[in-house]
């Protein structure tokens, strides 16, 4: 079992790793993570390997229980009734991963995918 200085000095270099990771994100446009690499000192091969270190400890950090999130589609005003032959859904896209898997059907509106899109931008 690690002691309590090794735990603290792993936290104070992963947020280290964090604030450069969150520099090399910000860097001024037209820079390369190389350019960026070589003005902080560090290899490109070190800046990943700290990336992976930041990621896997934020994955440890959170629940790894599945959980589901259901984003309806958003409420509209009513508008006058149309008369359509109504066809079931077909699955028009499906995005999978080791965690999830979510399928898209082709009656999926613009706003619902813009929706969907910052939700896993941000997952």
């Amino acid at each position: 079992m690690k002691s309590q200085t090794s735990l603290v000095a792993q936290q104070t270099r992963l947020n280290l790793w964090a604030e450069q990771i969150k520099d090399c994100n910000n860097r001024p446009h037209g820079m390369t993570v190389d350019d960026w690499c070589q003005s902080q000192g560090i290899t490109r091969a070190n800046y990943y390997w700290r990336l992976r270190k930041v990621r896997e400890a934020v994955l440890e950090a959170v629940d790894v229980n599945p959980t589901f999130v259901e984003l309806k589609e958003p409420v509209t005003e009513p508008g006058p009734v149309k008369t359509i032959a109504h066809t079931a859904p077909k699955i028009a896209a499906v995005i999978k991963n080791d965690h999830c898997s979510i399928e898209i059907t082709d009656q999926a509106s613009a706003e619902f995918l813009n929706t969907l899109l910052e939700v896993l931008k941000h997952a």
